[in-house]
């Protein structure tokens, strides 16, 4: 967990990334509140072909829009639905500028049609893009992750995390005997002659990285949970149907840990839209109220819980409820899912989850990069490393051993997803939540462990006479209220370091005894 000598270097960012990350005027002229998607998905040669329709306002007055489709795909028409208006539009790499007049208020909608191959993914979900594959019958099983890319890989929108539709619908039509599975609550299921489609309705606001196809030949395991709130929970797993034993079994684990969520976090967030986890390609991802589950229902985990439910069944709160405005934040999202891993095995073993989970995550920092990535740019930098995940969890235990107050501790956590489910975050929020909590201004401790990529070092010395000579080598001078626990023959001192050097006299020195700081938080010995 030592600071590498050198610090992670930011790359040169393409035109294309800056095009999808900035929200220039072309973007922020309208707001989308829907979104209907009509696509056919054909397995045979791997390509889709779709009219998705945009319904949207305009926050400002313009001439030109921006959306965007990755290259890969032709665009066969573009209209304006009201007045039934060819638009022209020009091309450059994901971003479409539609050559449209509206003023502030006006309300439209843009019909695209659209057909091509999509990026098959490199390493999904990590890699975005297509998965396409047979099961163990030689049916095909398709799935799609763009989290880090877009949803533009796959098909026509506003691609930036900070505009959420208010709810989507979803049409997926794939070859007859396989299902296509999305979002939400299945609406309806209509036979053609060679196909089937199936309609699928989100009614909850939903980030577009996670509005997802899965497409094999599953069948259907039901069950239901009766939510802290006193409501049933409608939980629907499709499955491979070779599997369809093995799930039912499996999944029971959920309920347990929709439980403990619950009552940490609040009641689950789409009661609505049901939950479901569909079996996939590729080892999973948290999208909204359809969950990629690829884990080959492992028992590997602590107390057989599979890593991939509980790990994606967090995000149902952090990265889907509360999202990020921008995925330079994206450790609120993955390092608080990665905390309630640990918040859950506390549950189940009291202290000892400490050594069970968080000690066994930390030598994984690598503390190349800041928390907080560069906006703007669409740059999921933990491609390089997983900071925002093991780090950003470690960001919250190293506050929790700051309040050394639970109830505390926990208070803000929920306040801070009840104050923001539904909605779009960036670090500041939750710093803020912090602040009004405890009723002090905690922006020296999130500005180092946020936007510095070094953790803090606190450099020391024991003298032959038992004089403790220490300070911090590394951070602002601000940074003089962390606490550090010290151990000394068994005796715990509490201490809070400065950048100026402070000394103490260890009472009963002996050469021979056993002095240490404990690392309870986020700092490195030297």
């Amino acid at each position: 967990m030592a600071t590498p000598k050198r610090e992670g270097k930011i790359p040169k960012f393409s035109e294309e990334q800056i095009l999808l990350g900035e929200l220039t005027p072309l973007r922020t002229c309208f707001d989308v509140n829907y979104y209907d998607l009509q696509i056919e998905v054909h397995p045979e040669d791997q390509t889709l072909k779709g009219t998705v329709f945009i319904h949207a306002i305009a926050t400002a007055n313009f001439d030109t829009l921006q959306i965007d489709l990755h290259p890969n795909f032709e665009i066969t028409s573009l209209e304006d639905v009201h007045s039934n208006k060819a638009l022209s539009f020009d091309r450059k790499h994901r971003a479409v500028f539609v050559q449209t007049s509206h003023k502030k208020g006006d309300e439209f909608i843009l019909k695209v049609k659209y057909n091509g191959a999509p990026e098959e993914a490199k390493k999904a979900p990590w890699k975005g893009g297509f998965v396409w594959k047979e099961d163990t019958e030689g049916k095909p099983w398709i799935g799609v992750a763009c989290e880090s890319d877009g949803a533009s890989l796959w098909w026509p929108l506003k691609d930036h995390t900070a505009d959420e539709p208010d709810s989507v619908r979803m049409t997926y039509t794939v070859p007859k005997g396989l299902i296509g599975v999305g979002n939400g609550v299945l609406e309806n299921t209509l036979e053609n002659k060679e196909t089937t489609s199936y309609t699928w309705f989100v009614s909850y606001p939903i980030n577009t990285y996670n509005i997802t196809v899965y497409v094999g030949d599953f069948t259907l395991v039901q069950d239901s949970y009766k939510g802290l709130g006193g409501d049933e929970l409608t939980l629907n797993y499709y499955v491979l149907k070779q599997h369809a034993k093995k799930a039912e079994k499996h999944f029971k684990q959920t309920h347990h840990i929709l439980k403990v969520y619950e009552r940490i976090f609040g009641l689950y967030p789409w009661y609505k839209d049901g939950f479901k986890m569909i079996e996939s390609p590729y080892a999973g991802m948290e999208h909204q109220s359809a969950i990629a589950y690829g884990n080959g229902y492992s028992k590997g985990g602590l107390f057989t819980t599979d890593y991939i439910i509980l790990h994606e069944t967090a995000h149902e709160w952090w990265g889907n409820s509360i999202t990020v405005k921008d995925l330079a934040d994206v450790w609120i999202q993955e390092g608080f899912a990665t905390y309630s891993e640990s918040v859950y095995y506390e549950q189940m073993l009291g202290e000892q989850y400490y050594d069970i989970s968080l000690r066994r995550i930390r030598p994984s920092i690598e503390n190349k990069y800041p928390v907080v990535g560069v906006e703007g740019r669409r740059w999921f930098h933990f491609r390089k490393h997983s900071d925002v995940y093991v780090k950003g969890a470690w960001i919250l235990h190293t506050l929790r051993e700051q309040l050394n107050d639970d109830t505390l501790f926990f208070d803000i956590i929920s306040s801070f997803y009840d104050q923001y489910k539904y909605s779009l975050v960036d670090s500041q929020d939750f710093i803020d939540v912090v602040n009004a909590k405890t009723g002090k201004d905690f922006t020296w401790f999130f500005k180092v462990y946020l936007t510095q990529h070094q953790s803090p070092h606190l450099e020391y010395e024991i003298s032959k006479t038992g004089e403790l000579t220490y300070r911090w080598t590394n951070v602002p001078a601000s940074f003089d209220k962390l606490k550090v626990k010290f151990n000394a023959q068994g005796e715990e001192i509490i201490l809070t370091p400065s950048t100026t050097e402070q000394r103490m006299q260890i009472k009963e020195y002996t050469p021979t005894g056993s002095y240490r700081f404990l690392k309870q938080s986020l700092y490195s010995v030297n």
